[in-house]
């Protein structure tokens, strides 16, 4: 079978817990496999020996638009819904996303796949299956079934955008939710790389299979660091795109510093040599900054995590069985947090309520070998491990 994967151009859009990963296995089983994308992430996709194919537009802005300043005299429901807007240009806008499409369509005609697998956020993906009557898959994603979402401005305007662009395209809108973001939603099969337990609360539809993960695979620890032995390490990390908030790595060196563990703290990019970077300086001593770390090398020997909720590294976590603390900056993360909350294995704390204390007490919680989150990560990674993880997820696509 030919397969044509979609992704937005950044890093972590390959991976929601296994997606490059599956587009491998496939590979591996005789399939012919296709990655579209940006081409920020040619050489990620051809690493992994997968087929590359540019598109010049994804329909995801990036770098971000710039931040917004409120006027003094905007009213409150008028700064409400421009912050909306401004949330949705990031991958709903309809230029972008025309343009995308004409792309995608271009590739899909000389890929001619039988199945076009994409991440949540490229529109684009859902608009070209339709138009070349293509099933589509939606990878790290569940379906859910339809709420009210009268009172989510966001999901309203998701709405009105993703009107007037199937509008304009003459689709019918057979793969797109109608519950605002995230858009992409598909009729015949969402692969999640889960459990059902961590959408517990949530009705999902029944087109939803869970596929898991396997445990992290470990390999010798970082010798680069101090060992594990002596300070347990506790992972600290923004990620790859929402990384400059030293308050953030301050607050959570502190705090790991406090309970007598080593703070790793991993930028996700390179120091600045610039006086960006002089926060720096706040950190407890001892404290290691690095600009990245293999997980593998790493979360087998910590002891505990605190981090932004990136799909990737709350996946890792939870195969590597670590406790967690999640402090969601942006898009999806906030949905790591709740299903982190939901099976207890770590705890969920809003930016703005970020000290050094609250750190603390929080850590302290998760910390010791008998904490009840520490038995809830041991517990979800046999649940995941249970499922199978990618090579699960290939076998439902072969189903296509």
């Amino acid at each position: 079978m030919r397969y044509l994967f979609v992704s937005a151009q950044l890093a972590g859009h390959l991976d929601w817990g296994g997606y490059l990963a599956t587009a491998t296995e496939l590979q591996r089983r005789g399939h012919e496999a296709t990655w579209a994308s940006g081409e920020a992430v040619r050489r990620l996709v051809e690493s992994a020996g997968v087929h590359f194919a540019p598109l010049a537009e994804t329909g995801w802005r990036w770098p971000p638009p710039p931040a917004l300043s409120r006027p003094a005299a905007m009213r409150d429901e008028e700064w409400r819904r421009l912050r909306g807007e401004r949330a949705l240009d990031q991958w709903l806008d309809a230029p972008r996303v025309e343009q995308a499409a004409a792309a995608l369509t271009t590739v899909a005609a000389q890929v001619q796949p039988d199945v076009i697998v994409s991440e949540m956020f490229v529109a684009a993906a859902g608009m070209v299956a339709e138009q070349i009557g293509c099933k589509l898959v939606v990878a790290g994603w569940p379906a859910v079934a339809p709420h009210s979402t009268s009172g989510d401005e966001l999901a309203q305007i998701a709405r009105e955008r993703l009107a007037r662009l199937l509008a304009t395209t003459g689709c019918r809108g057979v793969n797109f939710t109608t519950m605002g973001p995230p858009a992409l939603c598909s009729p015949h099969l969402h692969l999640t790389y889960w459990t059902e337990r961590w959408y517990t609360g949530l009705t999902l539809l029944p087109q939803t299979r869970h596929v898991g993960g396997l445990p992290l695979d470990a390999l010798p620890p970082d010798d680069t660091l101090p060992t594990h032995e002596d300070r347990p390490w506790v992972m600290i990390t923004l990620g790859t795109t929402f990384n400059r908030d030293p308050a953030f790595f301050i607050a959570a060196a502190h705090a790991a510093d406090r309970l007598g563990c080593l703070p790793l703290v991993v930028l996700g990019r390179m120091s600045d040599s610039s006086s960006v970077d002089q926060w720096m300086e706040r950190l407890p001593a001892g404290a290691v900054v690095c600009a990245s770390v293999n997980f593998r090398r790493v979360l087998p020997y910590a002891a505990a995590a605190i981090h932004h909720g990136g799909a990737g590294t709350t996946h890792a976590l939870a195969r590597a069985a670590l406790p967690q603390i999640v402090v969601p900056h942006a898009a999806d993360q906030i949905h790591q947090a709740q299903g982190v909350v939901r099976t207890g294995v770590g705890v969920h704390l809003p930016p703005k309520e970020v000290t050094v204390e609250r750190l603390t007490a929080a850590l302290a919680a998760i910390l010791p070998d008998l904490s009840p989150h520490r038995a809830q990560a041991a517990l979800l990674q046999a649940e995941m491990a249970a499922l199978g993880g990618v090579a699960t997820a290939a076998d439902w696509l072969e189903t296509m």
